[in-house]
């Protein structure tokens, strides 16, 4: 699978890598209700945003399936400071990069709509082990009623629902009329009653 996305860098098929932070993720830690502290951009693609995140204090880890969107993120941190952390790898296994409950803030734009079904569950299930409790997600995706690449807010609510709760939902498009959705969620601070 990575050299999908790899080829898709090489040939700068990427209108998912804006260059830009979306104003979700600057209002989120403009808002002060993110500790800063560890963070993880899951799905970093060329490290625009773990970039931002660390000139706003945060120790930042960037995880991405991708060789060459790794490279790219690298290339584009040595200027940054303070220094951000690049690694390739599968982010349903998270904790392979971040110790249990040590993330304050999470973030994916665009990565969790594309695993399949069981990865999702894998995935979901590898955040709750590092994230603090009070810990906040933000993910972002298509609806699921208009792509089979997409995901809906029952999907993100029963995939967390052992250890998040859904706190805002914003629900909008992308550039191109893709229906879309921002869902923010927080880390409980004990498992979640069904």
């Amino acid at each position: 699978m990575s050299l999908f996305w790899d080829i898709l860098y090489l040939l700068k098929k990427t209108p998912w890598d804006t260059g830009i932070t979306p104003p979700e993720i600057v209002a989120m830690i403009d808002s002060g209700r993110v500790t800063i502290g560890r963070a993880l951009d899951l799905g970093c693609g060329t490290g625009t945003n773990a970039i931002y995140l660390a000139q706003h204090g945060f120790d930042v880890t960037g995880i991405d399936v991708s060789r060459q969107a790794i490279a790219l993120a690298r290339r584009k941190a040595r200027s940054a400071q303070p220094a951000v952390r690049f690694v390739r790898g599968d982010v349903t296994r998270m904790n392979r990069w971040a110790a249990a409950h040590s993330i304050d803030f999470a973030y994916d734009i665009g990565c969790f709509h594309n695993l399949p079904i069981a990865a999702r569950q894998r995935y979901a299930s590898a955040l709750l082990e590092v994230t603090r409790p009070g810990a906040i997600y933000m993910v972002y995706g298509f609806d699921a009623s208009f792509t089979r690449r997409g995901v809906s807010a029952a999907e993100v609510a029963a995939h967390f629902a052992e250890g998040f709760l859904v706190q805002t939902i914003q629900r909008g498009g992308d550039r191109n009329g893709q229906p879309s959705a921002w869902y923010t969620l927080q880390r409980a601070s004990r498992p979640v009653e069904m």
